[in-house]
């Protein structure tokens, strides 16, 4: 569709910024068949243009066809020159091919990316004013293209660059927060292992003075003291205990300090220590999904229930969370947004979950009644 649609252009109109603009729209169009964002789509379809323009330039100025307006019919007929034109391109691909570029799909910022390809274009519009003008000779042609070519082939190379060094740094990110949930698991776990230590250490005194009580007949002081001796045992609850550090530590952080809460809580971990997954997405998914959930519940004064389920299957993460809620919705345009509570903070964790979600080609169900909501997801990894 690409050659019949350029074909058709240069033989029935044949002008070279018309030409030029239907390069671009259908080289745009081939990058939609491939996964990447929008910043690289733009990008790479940009320079793909100009390293295609670069070579026909040169040769048609050694040609001696350099004197010509983009905005006029052309009229270039040198077989040769065509030929040549057409291996200088395919050798221009071959010696790019060997370098090694980012595919990964990070975005860098705006302004950067803004920058980076105002330099092609600019490069293009300058080399359509600078054809125009007259007086040039073919040495000047020539030096001209050969000077911006080598610019952008070095801008080209400095905006990968520039994507590469994003991706290091979202990278040296997630080590922080797998850092940060590797501290707070051991935490919990050192909290959890000296109070241990001290339940232990009063335990035989605690049951000796409750004897002694039941001995003396005061039931209602041995009342009291086996009602304290439970909220020892209860103190310090391990929420999830798969071997997965970032999932145990993250659920355990989230629920450590909701005891006092009278909040029902079940859950059901079964995950390996190590998954095929960003720590970035599982955080993105589990922490958005508690956060969510737990605000759902305080806004409630009774039956507070949070049932927490991960399970790895066959190469996919099965999660289910349900919890009470107020049972009070917000739809837009036919989608769940969130409850009425604070929907302008949790609107932006369920896109970001169903976000997270799509990248992995998942499926994720959002389910209500009067006064539970339930969320299901599957990853496949």
């Amino acid at each position: 569709i690409y050659f019949i649609i350029t074909s058709i252009t240069y033989i029935f109109i044949d002008k070279p910024i018309l030409t030029l603009l239907i390069n671009y729209i259908t080289i745009f169009v081939i990058s939609l068949t491939y996964e990447s964002n929008i910043q690289k789509r733009f990008t790479y379809t940009t320079y793909i243009v100009m390293f295609m323009l670069f070579p026909e330039l040169i040769v048609g100025a050694v040609t001696g066809y350099f004197h010509f307006s983009f905005f006029e019919n052309g009229n270039y007929s040198n077989i040769l020159g065509i030929i040549i034109t057409k291996i200088v391109t395919y050798s221009e691909a071959l010696i790019l091919r060997n370098f090694k570029f980012s595919k990964d799909k990070q975005n860098i910022s705006w302004s950067t990316w803004i920058s980076a390809i105002l330099i092609p274009t600019a490069t293009i519009i300058y080399e359509i004013m600078f054809i125009n003008c007259e007086n040039l000779t073919k040495l000047k042609v020539i030096i001209s293209v050969i000077l911006l070519f080598v610019t952008n082939i070095t801008a080209f190379y400095l905006y990968d660059s520039l994507a590469q060094n994003y991706i290091k740094h979202s990278k040296l990110v997630i080590l922080q927060k797998e850092n940060e949930l590797y501290n707070k698991q051991c935490e919990i776990m050192q909290n959890s292992t000296e109070e241990l230590q001290k339940f232990r250490h009063d335990i035989n005194n605690q049951f000796l003075a409750i004897y002694e009580l039941l001995s003396s007949e005061k039931y209602e002081d041995a009342k009291k003291q086996l009602i304290n001796l439970t909220d020892l045992t209860k103190d310090k609850i391990i929420y999830s205990n798969s071997g997965n550090i970032i999932i145990d530590g993250l659920i355990n952080y989230k629920l450590q300090n909701i005891l006092k809460e009278n909040i029902k809580i079940k859950t059901e971990i079964a995950v390996p220590k190590e998954l095929n997954i960003d720590t970035t997405d599982i955080v993105t998914i589990i922490g958005n999904l508690l956060d969510n959930a737990l605000a759902a519940i305080n806004s409630i004064e009774k039956e507070k229930m949070l049932i927490i389920k991960i399970v790895f299957s066959q190469q996919r993460i099965i999660i289910h969370m349900s919890n009470s809620f107020s049972g009070d919705i917000i739809c837009r345009n036919g989608k769940i947004i969130t409850s009425k509570q604070e929907h302008w903070q949790h609107g932006y964790g369920l896109s970001n979950i169903a976000k997270t979600v799509d990248k992995y080609n998942g499926y994720m169900e959002i389910n209500y009644t009067k006064s539970i909501f339930m969320v299901d997801i599957i990853l496949y990894l």
